[in-house]
């Protein structure tokens, strides 16, 4: 490919690019997807009194949809006209509802317990096009003969994290929607084995990926983008692992916490950073690996938070640490793998035509990196 063409596709992608990021900036409404918090349900017993408190998108489950799923209300006019609501004007809303559901909520021990509704907790509306996670109340009274108990989530709830407070080995499992949990003693002692939490949360980390791909793909095309050769590739690759088994191990184990604003600026300064190098280094350096194993670490850290927000076992933190970072981990791989592949194959045995696509390539992703980081501005 002679240099007149190769200009006049670099101009063609630059074009395309500063079209991309102008329809991004006319339909904030497109990239400013609201995220979807687990519907979690933290339960315990109190002398003879059962307590449920559920932490949930309220204003979803008063529209007849899954809280999970924010495709399926975030363009409601309902929901949005509830998500305005103070609590005040609410909460009659929500008892209402509440008085409806928990007819559905069953929950035995052994015998099925009559439910009473105690009060909400509303957030102050603040960002109407965040999700508001209302804190609901239930409590039931326990017979004498009470020792397990046993949760049939409704079917139209989405799915929910179950975790048993103030007992020694304490339950933590995750029901889908209509599905029934095990017998839990009361006393405590029914926390998941090492195996369970690492299936458990090996399948949690691959969903999170699934979720919310698309940052953690533009890293690795980053790293694959460097040389297109095999063994930068994989040394970048086992470096950036490193890094984000590290960064969730700082933050599970309470060395270092990070707040959220500050974790997804910071990924995206990496994901610059590592474009740019691209663009003016063509080996893998010593400081390139501290570079990725540094991202990688970021990277961990963001995890760490949706890993909390789940709910971890807290007699088995290593394994669903370790869990959660290779359900991660291997859709990166596959990235990898696959991204490799096609730029061989486009590329062929020709090394010129390796450099224009990591050139052209880093150059796109730093673009796309640099509106990330002045998107919070110019959607403001």
């Amino acid at each position: 490919m002679n240099g007149p063409v190769f200009r006049a596709i670099l101009r063609a992608l630059n074009t395309c690019a500063l079209s991309f990021i102008v329809l991004l900036t006319l339909h904030p409404g497109s990239v400013k997807a609201q995220t979807a918090p687990p519907t979690v349900i933290d339960f315990w017993v109190k002398d003879d009194t059962l307590f449920l408190e559920v932490k949930l998108n309220a204003e979803a489950m008063l529209v007849g949809t899954d809280p999970t799923q924010p495709d399926a209300y975030s363009g409601n006019s309902k929901y949005r006209s509830l998500r305005r609501m103070v609590s005040s004007e609410l909460e009659p809303q929500i008892r209402n509802f509440v008085q409806v559901w928990k007819q559905n909520l069953v929950v035995e021990a052994p015998e099925r317990l009559d439910l009473s509704y105690e009060g909400v907790r509303i957030p102050v509306v603040g960002d109407v096009e965040k999700v508001r996670v209302s804190k609901l109340l239930l409590t039931a009274h326990l017979s004498d003969q009470a020792s397990n108990l046993r949760l049939a989530w409704p079917l139209q709830g989405g799915s929910v994290v179950l975790r048993q407070q103030k007992v020694v080995a304490p339950y933590t499992g995750f029901l889908a929607a209509g599905e029934i949990s095990p017998l839990i003693p009361l006393q405590g002692g029914a926390s998941l084995t090492t195996e369970q939490t690492l299936q458990t949360f090996l399948a949690k980390g691959i969903s999170r990926f699934v979720q919310s791909p698309l940052k953690p793909t533009v890293v690795v095309l980053t790293l694959v983008m460097l040389t297109l050769s095999l063994r930068p590739v994989m040394s970048q690759v086992a470096f950036l692992a490193a890094g984000v088994f590290f960064g969730l191990g700082l933050d599970m184990y309470g060395v270092l916490d990070l707040p959220e604003s500050l974790q997804d600026q910071a990924l995206v300064a990496s994901i610059i950073i590592l474009a740019l190098w691209n663009l003016v280094a063509r080996h893998l350096q010593v400081w390139r690996l501290l570079a990725v194993l540094a991202a990688g670490c970021v990277y961990g850290l963001a995890l760490a938070s949706d890993l909390t927000k789940i709910g971890v076992p807290p007699d088995h933190l290593a394994p669903a640490v370790l869990g959660f970072g290779v359900g991660n981990l291997l859709p990166v791989v596959f990235v990898a793998v696959l991204t490799f592949a096609c730029a061989l194959l486009v590329a062929g045995g020709s090394h010129r035509k390796r450099g224009r696509i990591s050139v052209l390539a880093s150059m796109l992703i730093a673009g796309i990196g640099v509106y990330w980081m002045a998107e919070p501005w110019l959607l403001a």
